[in-house]
């Protein structure tokens, strides 16, 4: 993957191509009230100096219009691509669908940036729908050795205002990015697809710095509640003293305290698809998916439960997608929760996020997971229709 491209410098390249070719054609103009203009074959053709004119205007026009798309061309950084994958087309979707927001577009970007002690930090990109919020955030003016891992005495994420409110509470897990990533067969590999390097102890070679010398953070933060809602809501992040992490205890290198408010959007992107589909071999019905971009919601009636055993619940997990061109995806989905919506065990659910973005549009059918009698049987195909 490539690192974060500065926008920015991409325009003044492109402007100072449409200022040589309109000074070309401009000086051509001068030159003589006709020109020739040589043709792809031996003969020539006149062209008065009017038609000239029109070239230049065509020819600001064509290049500026390359101008504008790429200074709208949307990149969600390393961090992000880690914690969910996307292809280009995907990344620019999501972005002007305002599903995705890459901070370092924003004009207020430099006012979220936080800095102490000579490390500043700051929100890269964050991505949301109803039960999931992936967060990246940009760490410069620290870095670590090799074999050294980075991270922090605590980062706290809560919805709302106040942190003790059983309200604000979110499921969350978040790391520094280490530039591994699992490939379409869950193959953990680099983020350029190469085989994963290791020290001569075994050790793995991670690469927590981009090519700025800056690290990255990513959250993956859901709902506790089922029935509730991130969009529209305000997110705190709060990093505290950064160091790095040795025997399962932070040796920390930097005191400080980074604190953000994040404002996510309120853009739904999910759908609901009625499946109505029997788990074969179990006593689950696969009624219908709430399903988004980048998680899940699947949602079973039950004729008869499984008997528990320990954590295993026995209920169907939907881990993959199967496309409409034949793609399999079968490790899509991340350790999300499964449980049952009642006392009596007559439905259950399963929520989850997904390790890559999905067209939802595309999927033809789910891979599911059947555990029955507490022992894994089989994984099934069950077919979705929208």
């Amino acid at each position: 993957m490539a690192n974060k491209k500065p926008i920015l410098s991409e325009e003044i390249e492109l402007s100072e191509i449409v200022l040589k070719k309109t000074n070309q054609a401009f000086e051509m103009i001068k030159q003589e009230d006709i020109v020739c203009m040589k043709k792809t074959h031996t003969s020539r053709g006149k062209m008065f100096k009017t038609q000239a004119a029109v070239i230049v205007g065509v020819c600001i026009l064509a290049i500026s219009s390359i101008s504008a798309v790429a200074a709208i061309h949307h990149y969600w950084g390393r961090g992000m691509n880690g914690n969910i994958q996307a292809s280009d087309e995907q990344q620019q979707v999501l972005t002007e669908k305002n599903i995705a927001k890459v901070y370092s577009e924003e004009p207020d970007s430099p006012s979220l940036a936080v800095t102490n002690n000579g490390v500043t930090i700051e929100p890269d990109t964050v991505i949301v729908d109803e039960r999931f919020v992936y967060m990246a955030f940009r760490i410069s003016g620290y870095s670590v050795a090799d074999r050294m891992e980075p991270g922090f005495e605590m980062v706290n994420v809560y919805q709302g205002d106040n942190p003790e409110d059983e309200s604000a509470w979110v499921n969350m897990s978040g790391t520094m990015y280490d530039g591994i990533i699992p490939d379409e067969n869950g193959v953990l590999v680099y983020e350029d697809g190469t085989s994963i390097e290791s020290y001569e102890d075994g050790s793995i070679i991670s690469h927590y710095t981009d090519d700025n010398g800056n690290m990255e953070y990513i959250i993956q933060a859901s709902v506790v509640d089922r029935n509730d809602s991130f969009l529209g809501k305000t997110i705190h992040v709060e990093f505290k003293n950064l160091g790095t992490i040795s025997k399962g205890a932070l040796i920390t290198a930097v005191d400080g305290d980074w604190n953000f408010e994040i404002n996510l959007s309120d853009v739904s992107s999910t759908q609901n698809i009625k499946v109505g589909q029997k788990v074969e071999g179990t006593g689950f019905m696969l009624e219908d998916i709430n399903i988004s971009p980048i998680s899940i919601k699947v949602n079973y009636s039950v004729s008869a439960a499984p008997v528990e055993k320990e954590d295993d619940l026995g209920i169907p997990e939907v881990k993959g997608v199967v496309l409409k061109d034949g793609t399999r995806i079968p490790y899509l989905i991340n350790p999300g929760r499964l449980g049952y919506t009642d006392s009596d065990k007559s439905n259950a659910y399963q929520i989850a996020g997904f390790a890559r973005v999905v067209d939802v549009d595309e999927m033809a059918a789910l891979i599911v997971m059947t555990s029955y009698e507490n022992e894994k049987v089989k994984t099934l195909e069950i077919p979705i229709s929208k």
